[in-house]
């Protein structure tokens, strides 16, 4: 038996049982209210609705129907908990007649007007059938699995619970009848024979063969919205939740070939399609409050999409003239192009003169529009078609003269609305981008520290929405940080600094802290001095000016240690000094001329052979460590006399000495009828000898330095 063909109706009068009559050419009906007021019963063919009865609450609750949807088992607890009659209606007539039931039941499925399927306490389900003028228990099914009820067909039901799902028909006897037997967890009625089983992944099955047919995609999350059998297949029509349409859900529809067991994608992922396929094949549409029912033929003939076809060359210089290409698509497949007469457009385009693009200048953003058509069953089927806005580029980086160092936000004038910018360091980097506003003014901030010097290109337009893209560049100007070429300590008395930079332009100075040292213009070429200090490690030059300023600390700029000894003199016959431990080398001159070398490899402190060297003569010493020079520099001074102290009072013939002390490295000379008796000083106390001498000689002692200055003479005559 073919149970899609059921919604029986069994009728007892004068307690005889009449045969089962089918109802398939029945129309199903909507329960029709008015917020929480039940105002009728709304009538899907006829499209009129049958008044609710006036002697009922039209807030009753609903507790059971018909599987053709024209019998209804309503129940009145509103007001009086004490009396809760119930009432069943005939959506058809408008009528309504209060029943007496056996209380404490779940009442599950109305049969016809005189049987009804209820659910009692301990698990056990009823064949509630009329008697006179109540209704009574006829028959008792028990399952203690405590199982789950799902209805197949009118009189066909099935009890699930562990995997095994018990199928029972309701007899027109008023007795229950058990089936079959399928095995399986979870599944949804179709018709007849065929499940939807969703124990895993969702197949279709025929209970009787056995045979399984998988579905697309591997759904697991869905609903069944109908199912339609035919002699040569079986449709089938699932619902899931979508976000991406515009009420939340999607419907699929599918033919399954019962001869070559081929299971064919109808429509796929679709709001186009209708709410419900019922069993005898008419589908209902429910859009916007209007309910259109329509038979298979029909259902297969509706539309379920459109295409606008212009989307393949969507690129349009401004004030072009569109033609757009949509084409209607059914669900059978088929497709007709749509006149634009039949269609409206929305959004980003002109409908004066033709469809065109925007004349006027758009924001490029919105370069989007979308066509919509209204089937006659109130479905609104939209395709959205984004499109390039090509304009004709004009705009210019005039006046954008320079880009400095820095972050700076930058506006100016860039000549024409709605201009894509994007700026790029030299490596590719995208420094930012902006669009022009709707004067043609660019608002762009850029962040271009440590870019001095470098070229960035400014891309203006975009090839996909003008008829070009152009790129300008621009050097990143600035100051350079202060560079030192040269730093020398001179004397320890001044720092000097030699300063070099690719370009003129604002000011050098010269921080102790907060406290400003002193300033001079930077040129290409600059030289600072200030005075010496031991506390270099808190001072600092600083270039400002016109762009971000730049600062050099001047800790470790200069060597401290190097220097010569002195003083220096006339009479010297060596230069010594000390080179500083970092020192390379270091060189010496002497009125500017280069003398002598010193490798601070080899040694740190030096004395230097030297020609006698002459007052007034300048000797420098320049060490160099890098960048970093330090000068000593004296001027040779002329020697004074020599000194010497005589301890000898008096010389007798027998004497052969006298004790002095002169200065060190001078020459002490001891005279005798005039010969010399030489001897070098040592600084200390020293006997100058000589032979013995006749009473009445005269003797005399001085000491004299290289250039001969003397030292006072003393004279001793031999007694």
């Amino acid at each position: 038996m073919n149970w899609k063909h059921w919604i029986g109706s069994v009728a007892l009068v004068c307690g005889t049982w009449l045969t089962l009559t089918t109802l398939t050419e029945a129309a199903p009906y909507d329960i029709k209210k008015n917020d929480q007021t039940i105002i009728g019963f709304y009538d899907l063919e006829t499209k009129q609705t049958i008044p609710y009865p006036s002697d009922v609450s039209p807030y009753a609750f609903l507790r059971a129907k018909s599987a053709d949807q024209t019998l209804f088992l309503f129940q009145d607890d509103y007001f009086d908990e004490s009396f809760q009659p119930y009432y069943l209606m005939n959506a058809k007539t408008g009528t309504s007649e209060e029943v007496k039931l056996p209380a404490n039941l779940e009442y599950l499925r109305v049969l016809d007007q005189n049987h009804f399927v209820a659910r009692g306490i301990s698990d056990a389900f009823h064949v509630v059938e009329r008697q006179g003028n109540e209704f009574v228990i006829s028959d008792t099914l028990r399952d203690g699995r405590i199982p789950s009820v799902q209805w197949i067909s009118p009189n066909r039901f099935s009890l699930i619970r562990d995997g095994i799902a018990d199928w029972y028909d309701v007899k027109t006897d008023g007795t229950f009848e058990k089936v079959q037997t399928v095995e399986v967890n979870s599944f949804s009625p179709l018709t007849g024979d065929w499940i939807l089983d969703v124990s895993k992944t969702a197949v279709i099955r025929n209970v009787e063969t056995n045979q399984t047919y998988g579905l697309p995609n591997k759904r697991t999350d869905h609903f069944v919205r109908g199912a339609y059998e035919t002699a040569d297949g079986l449709y089938l029509q699932l619902t899931e939740d979508d976000e991406t349409k515009d009420d939340n859900r999607s419907s699929s529809l599918y033919y399954l070939d019962k001869q070559t067991g081929q299971l064919k994608t109808l429509v796929d992922y679709s709001d186009g399609l209708a709410q419900e396929v019922l069993t005898d094949g008419r589908a209902v549409y429910r859009v916007n409050g209007q309910t259109t029912l329509l038979d298979f033929k029909e259902y297969l003939r509706q539309p379920v999409a459109i295409d606008d076809r212009t989307k393949a060359d969507t690129a349009f210089l401004e004030k072009t003239v569109l033609t757009p290409d949509v084409q209607l698509m059914r669900i059978d497949g088929t497709t007709e192009p749509l006149a634009l007469r039949d269609v409206t457009f929305t959004g980003d385009i002109d409908q004066e003169n033709g469809v065109r693009i925007p004349t006027s200048q758009k924001r490029i953003y919105n370069t989007v529009y979308t066509v919509a058509y209204t089937a006659e069953t109130g479905v609104v089927l939209k395709d959205t078609t984004r499109y390039q806005h090509k304009r004709y580029l004009t705009a210019t980086l005039d006046q954008l003269k320079e880009v400095k160092e820095g972050v700076y936000t930058y506006r100016f004038d860039l000549g024409q609305a709605d201009v894509p910018v994007n700026v790029f360091r030299k490596d590719g980097t995208r420094l930012n981008s902006a669009v022009s506003d709707d004067k043609g003014m660019l608002t762009i901030g850029l962040g271009t520290t440590g870019l001095l010097g470098q070229p960035i290109s400014f891309e203006i337009g975009a090839e996909n929405t003008f008829d070009q893209k152009k790129t300008v560049q621009r050097t990143i100007a600035g100051y350079e940080a202060p560079r030192v070429t040269q730093s020398t300590n001179t004397n320890f008395k001044t720092f000097t600094y030699r300063l070099e930079s690719k370009n003129d332009g604002g000011t050098y100075t010269v921080y102790h802290g907060k406290e400003k040292i002193t300033a001079v213009p930077a040129t290409k070429k600059t030289e600072v001095t200030i005075p010496y200090t031991d506390q270099l490690a808190e001072y600092r030059i600083v270039r400002s000016g016109s762009y971000v300023s730049k600062s050099l600390a001047l800790k470790d700029s200069v060597m401290l240690y190097s220097t010569l000894n002195n003083p220096l003199n006339d009479e010297q016959t060596t230069i010594d000094g000390v080179l500083d431990a970092d020192a390379s080398y270091g060189k010496l001159y002497i009125d500017g001329k280069y003398t002598a070398y010193i490798d601070r490899k080899k040694t740190r402190i030096f004395a230097i052979p030297t020609k006698p060297l002459k007052a007034g003569q300048i000797v420098k010493l320049v060490a160099r460590k890098g960048m970093q020079l330090q000068v000593s520099e004296q001027r040779v001074v002329a020697a004074g006399n020599p000194t010497l102290k005589s301890y000898t009072t008096t010389l007798s013939p027998t004497s052969t000495a006298w004790k002095v002390k002169a200065t060190k490295g001078k020459t002490i000379v001891v005279t005798i009828n005039q010969k010399r008796y030489t001897k070098i000083a040592t600084g200390k106390t020293q006997t100058m000898t000589f032979p013995k001498q006749k009473r009445g000689t005269r003797v005399t002692v001085h000491a004299e330095s290289i250039k001969l200055r003397k030292s006072k003479i003393f004279t001793l005559i031999v007694k």
